[in-house]
């Protein structure tokens, strides 16, 4: 197999102007790069995965930044995975994953430094994220999955959480409910700081005062058991809600409301927010989907945008669309 010095023999030149022809690093003489682009395809030689191709000095690859709890499998964030590498393949290009929770800055330094990817898309994004900062320091072309609080000139995309939630209230307020529950994301997902959890439960609050009903807020948990201490809480509530919204997150709940006695929608209605193909139920539920392919699609558009050195900051937010099912109906009168 040729290396660099054979491709540097063949072509009369130092092993270093291979190395500046194949990154475009310096300015090469057209005669000189003549030469090493001949020895390069006489001899068949072929660069490692970290130097840039020939061919607009490009690795055909892009970074996904999605640090993972090595002890929790969470089949919602392989799914972006699973749709972002479909999406990439459509443009010839390859994920290169990012998964570890430490140092997550430092592995985009790393890889912006070393030239394993034309560009990155960042995931999981937290409401003030170091790796956004980080990105403009790098100059390095990426595109974010989420809102953050300061995009810092960034393009991102996004699912609309707070409209979406804004949406089911309007829908069970339409309705005649008055007392609704939310079920928000995890304790975990709020310490960790995840834009998407206060963006829903926000949404859900102005459009619950602008159409004049009490909104109930509890945030979900891991725990079957302490799920199911929580729902009993809030049912227990006086007055108690006749309606509850609940975020993805909570898969369980519908099947914990019926261990509890309540039936759907006669004694409560239900509508889910950014529903996934996880959650089951024997009835439809109300629910607005998380757009999941439509979320990577864009990103990947955004991304390579970025890499073609377009400035553009661009902000895709994706509406929520409320598919009605079999869970909605007026509360209960109560004797």
């Amino acid at each position: 197999m040729a290396t660099i010095a054979d491709v540097a023999r063949r072509a009369g030149v130092a092993p270093s102007t291979v190395s500046y022809v194949l990154t475009n690093r310096r300015s090469i003489s057209p005669a000189t790069r003549e030469a090493v682009e001949k020895a390069i395809r006489d001899l068949d030689y072929r660069p490692h995965a970290g130097a840039r191709s020939l061919r607009g000095a490009r690795t055909r690859v892009l970074a996904l930044s999605e640090p993972r709890d090595a002890g929790r499998y969470q089949s919602i964030g392989w799914r972006f995975v699973h749709h972002l590498s479909s999406a990439a393949r459509a443009h010839d290009y390859d994920l290169l994953l990012l998964t570890g929770e430490d140092n997550v800055v430092d592995n985009l330094r790393r890889v912006a430094g070393s030239r394993l990817a034309d560009g990155a898309m960042v995931m999981s994004l937290h409401t003030d994220d170091p790796r956004v900062p980080a990105l403009r320091e790098l100059r390095f072309p990426a595109a974010l999955i989420g809102k953050p609080r300061n995009a810092m000139g960034l393009p991102w995309c996004d699912f609309d959480f707070a409209g979406a939630a804004a949406l089911a209230v309007r829908e069970l307020a339409r309705a005649g409910h008055r007392q609704i529950a939310f079920v928000g994301s995890s304790d975990g997902e709020f310490q960790l700081g995840l834009n998407y959890a206060p963006r829903a439960v926000a949404g859900a609050r102005v459009e619950a005062k602008a159409a004049g009903v009490h909104l109930h807020v509890i945030r979900s948990s891991r725990s079957h058991r302490t799920m199911v201490r929580r729902t009993r809480a809030l049912l227990a509530s006086d007055p108690a809600p006749t309606a509850v919204i609940i975020h993805y997150d909570v898969p369980a709940l519908p099947s914990i409301l019926r261990g509890e006695g309540y039936s759907i929608p006669e004694d409560l209605s239900v509508v889910v927010i950014a529903a996934t193909p996880d959650l089951s139920s024997e009835l439809p539920l109300a629910r607005s989907e998380l757009p999941v392919e439509e979320m990577t699609r864009n990103a990947v558009e955004l991304a390579l945008a970025a890499i073609e050195g377009d400035p553009s900051d661009e902000h895709r937010l994706i509406p929520a669309r409320l598919t009605k099912g079999q869970s909605i109906a007026p509360p209960r009168r109560r004797s």
